[in-house]
Order: structure tokens, then sequence, then C-alpha cells
């Protein structure tokens, strides 16, 4: 089985937050899902199906840092989960999302790769509408965000509570 490793993207942010280093993070664990959508009806509809599994993601992602003592992360990761994952469905041009949740030993990447080439941007979503919010969620929780240079993967960190580093 082939390991995909972690974009350069995501190397160079997590870098950032430790110049002392230019070394790769360690990788203590790493879960890739591939979910096939049912084709929308419309463009921008997730069908109830595909929808349901936005929560069964952030349920496995909640379960898979509760057996690495994350807890603490276990909120802001779901919240995270929720809206990559739905802006994958919603945008996404194949018939299939792939959602990674990697643990380093001090930070957590979130990635879903959902074929688009399309670069998501934040919006200013009108005060009343129901959606358009998902990455100014994403850019206030995480520790970093960004695409990748072919558009296809979005991603975002996490960086672990100094407590659960330091051991």
């Amino acid at each position: 089985m082939a390991v995909a490793v972690l974009t350069p993207e995501i190397l160079d942010a997590l870098r950032a937050g430790n110049a002392s280093t230019s070394a790769i993070p360690a990788v203590l664990d790493d879960l890739s899902l591939t979910v096939e959508r049912e084709c929308p009806q419309s463009p921008g509809e997730v069908p109830e199906a595909t929808a349901a599994w936005v929560g069964r993601l952030r349920r496995i992602g909640g379960r898979k840092l509760r057996s690495w003592g994350l807890d603490a992360l276990i909120d802001d990761a779901q919240l995270l989960i929720s809206e990559l994952v739905t802006n994958g469905f919603r945008y996404g041009t194949e018939q299939q999302i792939t959602f990674r949740l990697v643990i380093g030993t001090e930070v957590l990447v979130l990635q879903v790769d959902d074929g688009s080439p399309e670069l998501p941007q934040i919006r200013d979503a009108d005060p009343h509408a129901v959606s358009g919010r998902g990455l100014l969620l994403v850019d206030a929780v995480a520790t970093a965000w960004g695409v990748s240079g072919d558009g296809r993967q979005t991603w975002c960190t996490l960086r672990f509570p100094a407590k659960r580093r330091a051991q």
C-alpha cells in the first residue's frame, strides 16, 4: 500500500509554525476514507444520503482523536471536518471525495480532495443567508488552512495544546 505524503503547501504551513526546524513532522496515524456521492439534482446541492456522510466522518474523526487522548481538539476538529467535507460534496467535480485525517506529533491535519480545480474562497455571506460561512469558520478555528497548487485538496491544521506537545 502506498503512503500518501503531506502536500508541500501543508508542510510549509507546518514549518512556519516551528521555524527552528525544517524536518517533516512525524506521522503517528493517517486515516483516509473515500466516499462515493450521489449525483446532485442541481449544482451545489448535496443529496440527503450524501449529506449523512458529513456526520459519519465527524464521528469517526472524534473517535480517532479520543483514541489518541486528544479530546481537547474534538469540538474544533469536528467543526472543521463538517465544513471541509460539506464543501467537498457541494463543489467537488468528481463522483467521490477523499477525507484524510493525519495525527502528527504536534499537529492534526484534515484534508479533503474533491477533484475540483476551482480554488475555494472566503465569502462575505449575507447576514440572513443559511450558508456561505464555511471557510470563514475554518479560517477562524484552524491554526492554518490552504489549498493544494492544483486546487483539488483543501486542508487545515490544528496544533495540539501546549500540555500535549510537551509529552
